[in-house]
């Protein structure tokens, strides 16, 4: 417990470390977008935002004022995420057109300001700061229920994933709120929309599917039989 108090609440983030910070998760990033396949793992670093929760909420707990946390968590963004795509222009195809993925990113990046100075309240470890925390938490409940189908249908892919998604909400509530009423809060929502996406996901049948698809110019009928999945989001 110590260990995580040092972590969430014990550093001293200065602007430096920010950027350096910023710099290491970009290059990493890049590393894993270039080297590792596509539904691996490692390669979600650069394609979800289950990581980059966490990268955040470090920068947020260790952050003396709300200002403090929205402008860090901003620039920690606007730093790593161009970098994840300007490191890996000269070795992809696409060249500088790959900016065109940065988009999203961008989107993100904005909305870093106002959620990292809401966010920065999880410090007072009260009932409201489970209640902000939560958002996070039901977001990595909600991709990793998705991992865990994609486990479920094809393992083991997403396993670490799987993993990754659970344990970092487990961390999150007993390693940033030290407050029963806090952790209890944050326990209840994030158990309650893992049901709820549970059953949803494994406990109805899946609809049949029947659709025309246009492949060059070519007309195929979609039906049940067709495995599909999103190459390009």
């Amino acid at each position: 417990m110590a260990m995580l108090k040092k972590l969430f609440g014990g550093i001293r983030m200065t602007w430096t470390r920010v950027i350096i910070f910023a710099v290491a998760a970009g290059v990493f990033t890049a590393m894993m977008a270039m080297f590792v396949p596509e539904g691996n793992s490692f390669h979600e670093i650069a394609v979800q935002v289950e990581a980059w929760i966490l990268f955040a909420i470090l920068i947020i707990t260790n952050c003396e004022t709300p200002l403090e946390s929205a402008l860090k968590t901003f620039v920690f963004f606007l730093i790593s995420q161009p970098l994840v795509y300007l490191i890996q222009v000269p070795f992809n195809s696409m060249g500088w057109q790959l900016f065109m993925y940065y988009r999203y990113w961008f989107f993100i990046t904005l909305l870093t300001f106002p959620a990292a100075y809401i966010g920065w309240y999880i410090k007072k470890d009260n009932v409201l700061s489970g209640l902000i925390l939560s958002v996070m938490l039901v977001l990595l409940v909600f991709l990793g229920m998705g991992y865990l189908k994609d486990l479920i249908m094809h393992f083991p892919n997403h396993l670490i994933s799987v993993l990754f998604c659970f344990g970092q909400v487990i961390l999150l509530i007993i390693g940033v709120l030290q407050n029963r009423k806090a952790q209890l809060a944050a326990c209840a929502i994030s158990l309650a929309v893992a049901l709820f996406v549970g059953f949803r996901t494994f406990g109805t049948k899946t609809a049949e599917v029947s659709a025309n698809l246009l492949l060059d110019e070519e007309k195929f009928t979609l039906n049940e039989d067709w495995s599909v999945s999103v190459a390009d989001e």
